[in-house]
């Protein structure tokens, strides 16, 4: 079921005092404006276990011819639902003129009507009705437009999951689309498709393409690929933490953080531990968005957690963050340091929340009492870990509280 259809569900349920030939009256005398709300009343009672059988022939006479676009919207969803075999289990004989209707979308010169009827196809599970829409689907393929041929690629995969002797060379004919089109975003749909009908052939194109300078949707699609082979797959382990670790240094935010988090999933050796929280630190401290930088905190969390002691170094690198405003993002940082101070760290440590403080002191920052707290606090656990600075560093709550 769509999500929009689903929506209906949670509609008030006014279509229940309508008998089936009440719907018929409103279909056949109604303009369109009324059909739509007859048609939406007619879909929530459906999703409400009430099928209507008897309303197809006069929903494909009265309300299929229109061009209204909210009413075909609400075609399309009548049609994903609607009961399309008899009782016999056979194909219902209403559902040849839903073909060809389908069938003219298909060939319709508008391309949104095109794309949005490819986009349908992916929710028909009829071989009997997909049959006559394959020829359609293949010629989608080679459209002007980018937005029908973004469609037609999940179309043909859709089918082909269906049933596959409908387009038996669906894995060669998206192949084959892929390693020719231009376009970013249909690229990325065609490897998608590839890379679940057809492994080696998934392998060579990112075998023979210069990674880097691929789109970043094709370079996310890659990566997931690489995140699911990878962990049925050892044979290409070492060329994949390659390619992943490659992908670190790409500008764009939702790549690296993807290759982060695969690197930290398919190796846990303290090299790629510490690139792939190192990685994650930078984009606390580069990216302005604030759920950004807690979700790449609550990342870098996860890495100690099951990598103790692997992180110390970085301590210092996080505990930047804290020029961040925000005092959730400072505190979720000041948490992650504390984790990992060390012997080794402990003295710059304590100077970095020294100087912290000192900055409170004179700032009208809002919640810098909190975050004054925050650090206060900070300091005294850490001298209760590390009992041999503790004389110094009450000394240094003292006088920073006298000041």
């Amino acid at each position: 079921m769509s999500d929009a259809a689903y929506t209906l569900i949670y509609e008030p349920n006014t279509s229940s005092k309508f008998t089936i030939n009440e719907f018929k009256t409103q279909l056949e005398k109604g303009d369109d404006e009324s059909k739509i709300v007859s048609m939406r009343n007619i879909l929530i009672t459906m999703i409400n276990s009430d099928s209507m059988p008897d309303l197809l022939m006069h929903i494909i006479r009265y309300v299929m011819p229109s061009k209204n676009k909210d009413l075909k919207k609400l075609l399309y969803f009548y049609w994903e639902i609607c009961d399309k075999y008899d009782n016999e289990g056979k194909l219902r004989h209403e559902m040849i003129l839903v073909c060809n209707a389908i069938q003219r979308d298909l060939q319709h010169p508008n391309e949104f009507i095109r794309g949005n009827t490819l986009r349908f196809l992916n929710k028909l599970k009829e071989p009997e009705l997909l049959e006559t829409l394959v020829p359609n689907c293949r010629v989608c393929l080679e459209h002007r437009h980018a937005y029908v041929r973004k469609n037609a690629v999940f179309a043909i995969y859709s089918i082909f999951k269906v049933s596959e002797h409908l387009i038996p060379d669906a894995p060669e004919l998206i192949n084959d689309f892929l390693n020719i089109e231009s376009d970013a975003t249909c690229r990325r749909n065609a490897f998608v498709c590839l890379s679940n009908l057809n492994r080696e052939a998934s392998l060579t194109y990112i075998q023979e393409q210069p990674l880097d300078s691929l789109d970043p949707l094709i370079q996310l699609a890659i990566i997931e690929f690489i995140r699911k082979d990878a962990l049925k797959f050892n044979d290409l382990k070492s060329q994949y933490l390659q390619i992943i670790t490659s992908l670190l240094d790409i500008s764009n935010t939702a790549v690296a953080y993807e290759a982060a988090t695969t690197l930290s999933v398919l190796s846990s050796s303290p090299i790629s531990i510490k690139n792939a929280a190192s990685k994650f630190v930078e984009l606390a401290n580069k990216e302005s968005d604030i759920n950004v930088k807690l979700i790449a905190l609550e990342r870098i969390n996860e890495l100690h957690l099951n990598n103790e002691g692997i992180l110390d170094d970085i301590c210092l690198d996080i505990l930047k963050i804290l020029s961040t405003p925000s005092v959730d993002v400072r505190n979720k940082a000041i948490e992650i340091g504390l984790k990992l101070v060390s012997n080794k760290n402990v003295d710059d440590v304590i100077k970095l929340f020294k100087k912290e403080l000192l900055k409170t002191s004179n700032s009208n920052e809002d919640k810098i009492t909190e975050y004054r707290q925050s650090l206060i606090n900070a300091i005294h656990l850490i001298a209760i870990k590390f009992h041999e600075i503790a004389a110094n560093v009450v000394d240094l709550l003292l006088n920073l509280l006298v000041n």
